[in-house]
């Protein structure tokens, strides 16, 4: 990273989480100071000690805890330069006939409205020091069709509101690009494949490399879009997927190659 990164503050959502925890590990190793913002204070902590950051608790499923967190960073660590939006609502596979509709509110309130939420709490700042960068988690759900109803849809209007704030904000100097993992060995992805509710071998079958995502390999593509790096990128969708969206129609043709 380019030395003018070092020494700015980094706030993550979702930061006690898989790919939260990988993004601050990632950004302290480069110089960054970083906030851990999760729901859970107990292992934020423990995430902010282990990386030597600082924790702080947010709900992005409620409007004041999102602006409150962002004063509290701001308070205690100065004015954040970059955000990783990582905080997110997840979802088990289901028919649409299936959906419970308290959960339906409950994600389309934490993924679309909360994310929406966060990118203005925290990139106020942003806009009045004249320079910062903003990166949303997607999801390859947002490309095509899957049985994550409610999951995808939003993360696919994620995917929109980016590019729109990418355009808003560009010429008042604030960068917004969304990073879209594939399926990434997250704990609480790791915890699904446990209680059967997704299989790990069959989700490998449909990379073009033969295995899944880690954590850090998507918070490498977050800090480097964070990063001078990337000053001239804005408005994009960068899938970390190990190459699920190339292979769409391999499965017609008998599958992906085998390495033999």
């Amino acid at each position: 990273m380019n030395a003018p990164s070092r020494a700015r503050v980094a706030a993550i959502t979702g930061g006690a989480g898989g790919i939260g925890e990988a993004c601050v590990a990632r950004l302290r190793t480069e110089g960054w100071k970083v906030a851990v913002l999760d729901r859970n204070m107990d292992l934020a902590r423990k995430v902010a000690e282990k990386h030597d950051a600082t924790a702080f608790e947010i709900d992005i499923g409620d409007a004041a805890s999102i602006e409150a967190a962002a004063a509290a960073v701001e308070h205690r660590m100065g004015r954040v330069s970059g955000l990783a939006a990582v905080a997110a609502h997840l979802e088990n596979p289901h028919a649409p006939e299936d959906q419970d509709f308290g959960e339906w509110d409950d994600i389309v309130r934490v993924n679309l409205t909360g994310t929406f939420r966060t990118m203005v709490a925290f990139g106020k700042g942003m806009i009045e020091q004249g320079a910062g960068a903003i990166v949303t988690v997607g999801s390859i759900t947002a490309f095509n069709s899957s049985p994550l109803q409610g999951y995808g849809p939003t993360k696919a209007a994620i995917l929109n509101m980016s590019r729109n704030f990418a355009v808003a904000w560009g010429r008042k100097g604030v960068r917004v690009n969304c990073v879209c993992p594939g399926p990434t060995r997250t704990p609480a992805v790791e915890a699904s494949y446990a209680r059967g509710e997704r299989d790990p071998e069959t989700m490998t079958r449909q990379t073009a490399l033969g295995r899944l995502v880690q954590p850090a390999q998507v918070a490498s593509a977050i800090a480097y879009l964070l990063s001078d790096d990337a000053a001239a990128i804005t408005g994009i969708e960068l899938p970390v997927d190990a190459g699920v969206l190339a292979t769409q129609l391999w499965g017609m043709y008998g599958g992906v190659p085998s390495p033999d």
